[in-house]
């Protein structure tokens, strides 16, 4: 790390091009990410990306703009709630740029290229996330964080919808199910059945209970995925509980919560039965490198579900990424 930021000083020293000392900057970001320091890759991410809008920028390649955005994203994205919402919303800022980069249409500018209040999108953008689900799932959360709850969810919807059309249904489902969180997220205290919220209340119960029943046909080889989705369920009918409740509805929320620890204690129990017997064969466990979490890949899983958790707050808003506004619901 010393000679990498010595390096550095010595070719900024010596006015060398700026995409060459971009590239440093970049290298120096992978030993970041490696010793889990993402606010210093961050900061990294954004010089690389400031001397790649210089007039050297030009020169390199042309995959580094996108890498450098979509790079500074994930850092912030592996902070998860500890972001402050300044961060999240520069980050959010950084994933549209890259989805305008990557995308195979022009992004003229024009009012169509436009990210609007209500958290419409623009072709350019929406080719992009088409491109990369998977980046746009990390946006969503993001967003989330942001406090930009209709935003997320709308990006969790076209996520959903770009991981259909590629056939990976468990993880549409998982970002169908994180939509239905963001709006939960966005219900204020006072949103009940019969005031003039009603019909944005029932409109994220029915986007809650139509992602939840989703999950019915997810099949596939990869266990540790269906486990993930199977958690994200039970996540999402913890949220549908507390938006119930919130709105008066308790024989629903109860149903709800009851079917969730039931959901989520039955896949624990599955994991430790898969684990003993793998214990009792003499079978080495899987390889798991340890590293900052930013991906869809790196949500909750069987080991660690459990209807107990949610009533550590830490765990909420660490692994589960809540807001305090959903907090509070539950």
């Amino acid at each position: 790390m010393n000679l990498l930021t010595k390096s550095i000083e010595s070719w900024e020293g010596t006015n060398q091009g700026g995409d060459e000392i971009a590239g440093l900057y970049r290298v120096r970001v992978d030993a970041n990410m490696e010793l889990f320091q993402p606010k210093r890759a961050a900061a990294d991410y954004a010089k690389a990306t400031e001397l790649l809008n210089g007039p050297d920028g030009n020169k390199a390649d042309p995959e580094e703009k996108p890498a450098a955005r979509l790079g500074y994203g994930r850092a912030i994205r592996s902070l998860g709630m500890a972001a402050t919402q300044q961060e999240a919303k520069q980050a959010s800022r950084d994933y549209e740029e890259y989805f305008k980069l990557v995308s195979r249409l022009d992004d003229d500018g024009g009012d169509a290229a436009a990210t609007t209040a209500a958290g419409k999108f623009s072709d350019a953008i929406i080719d992009g996330i088409q491109r990369n689900p998977y980046a746009a799932w990390e946006w969503g959360m993001v967003q989330r964080v942001a406090g930009e709850y209709d935003k997320a969810a709308e990006i969790h919807r076209l996520a959903a919808n770009a991981f259909e059309e590629i056939g990976d249904k468990p993880r549409s489902v998982i970002s169908a199910l994180d939509r239905g969180i963001d709006l939960a997220a966005g219900l204020d205290d006072s949103t009940d059945a019969k005031g003039s919220n009603g019909k944005k209340l029932a409109m994220v119960q029915k986007t809650l209970e139509d992602a939840i029943t989703s999950d019915v046909n997810v099949e596939g080889r990869d266990v540790e995925l269906l486990q993930r989705v199977v958690a994200k369920e039970g996540e999402a009918r913890i949220a549908l509980s507390g938006v119930l409740w919130s709105s008066k509805e308790k024989a629903g929320a109860e149903a709800q919560f009851g079917e969730a620890c039931s959901r989520l204690d039955d896949l624990n129990a599955d994991y430790q039965a898969r684990e003993n017997e793998r214990i009792k064969k003499g079978r080495m466990p899987p390889l798991k490198i340890k590293r900052l979490g930013f991906s869809i890949d790196d949500i909750v899983g069987a080991d660690e579900a459990s209807c107990s958790r949610f009533k550590n707050d830490k765990y909420i808003q660490e692994k589960l990424v809540w807001p305090q506004t959903l907090q509070t619901k539950v």
